[in-house]
């Protein structure tokens, strides 16, 4: 039987040279690296990374993700529907960035706020990572979204201010396959940021239903100091969820200090919002 991996890369090449959702407009493989796929402004492709875990994430490159079969899942379950990234308080639009599509990561450039974002998947975690790059100190948000596919999905959210981590679980999950599947998500991020609690049941732009489409607990708050990253972990307990934050974040070179580099609350995101603003 084929691997995972190998299923794939399979899988990839169909998405990679499937036809433009948007403009038609011909795409070059980079100057600089043939394998990687460049999609200029405007345009989307479809993609997918997985592991040797068998976590999925299948996406849009130029595009928000509104297809069923679109987002983060681990074998036949989806745990996260999309996210959205907001800098200085508003969302990023994927159709304003130049994506470069690689075989195991994605980068989107928004060149006019100088701003990169890059996703990958963890090789042998359940992890999917997102790194957010600028040049100064911009504020960001990250918002997870989840879908709603029936009206038996529990979500019990808790966001855990000693961890600097929002865990998301999955009750129905949890009972419907007795623990044979990961029944929570958790999002961390380095710097470390705080949680906001809002209201939001659909994309932006999106149209409102008699029944949400999506299930937002709130937002993560942070700065870019050069670099961000974002981790979205499955796992069963939040001792098993911080474990494997810790590990990706060694393997990265970053240690988590309980009394230093953290953000100073909510307030001090605020201020920094505002001066981000005045300077753009």
């Amino acid at each position: 039987m084929m691997n995972l991996r190998k299923i794939a890369a399979a899988i990839l090449v169909v998405l990679i040279c499937g036809e433009s959702k948007l403009a038609a407009q011909t795409i070059q493989p980079s100057a600089y690296d043939q394998n990687t796929l460049i999609i200029p402004e405007g345009q989307s492709r479809t993609f997918m990374f997985t592991n040797r875990k068998g976590l999925f994430y299948y996406g849009e490159t130029g595009l928000p993700n509104t297809s069923s079969l679109n987002g983060l899942s681990y074998l036949t379950h989806k745990f996260l529907e999309d996210y959205i990234i907001e800098v200085g308080g508003s969302p990023l639009s994927r159709a304003q960035a130049e994506t470069h599509l690689m075989a195991n990561r994605l980068v989107r450039y928004f060149k006019h706020i100088s701003l990169e974002e890059e996703l990958s998947i963890a090789d042998s975690l359940l992890v999917l990572m997102i790194k957010i790059r600028g040049p100064q100190k911009a504020p960001v948000a990250i918002a997870p979204l989840f879908s709603v596919t029936s009206e038996k999905q529990k979500f019990e959210v808790d966001w855990s201010p000693g961890d600097k981590a929002l865990f998301v679980f999955r009750g129905d999950l949890n009972l419907a396959t007795n623990n044979t599947y990961p029944s929570c998500l958790a999002i961390c991020t380095y710097p470390e940021g705080d949680f906001i609690n809002i209201d939001l049941d659909r994309l932006p732009g999106q149209a409102k239903t008699s029944r949400p489409s999506n299930f937002c607990p709130g937002k993560i708050h942070l700065l870019v100091d050069s670099e961000a990253i974002v981790l979205f972990i499955l796992g069963n307990s939040k001792s098993e969820l911080l474990k494997n934050r810790n590990l990706m974040l060694k393997q990265m070179n970053i240690e988590i200090k309980k009394n230093n580099s953290r953000i100073d609350g909510i307030r001090q995101t605020q201020i920094l919002l505002g001066t981000w603003l005045t300077l753009h």
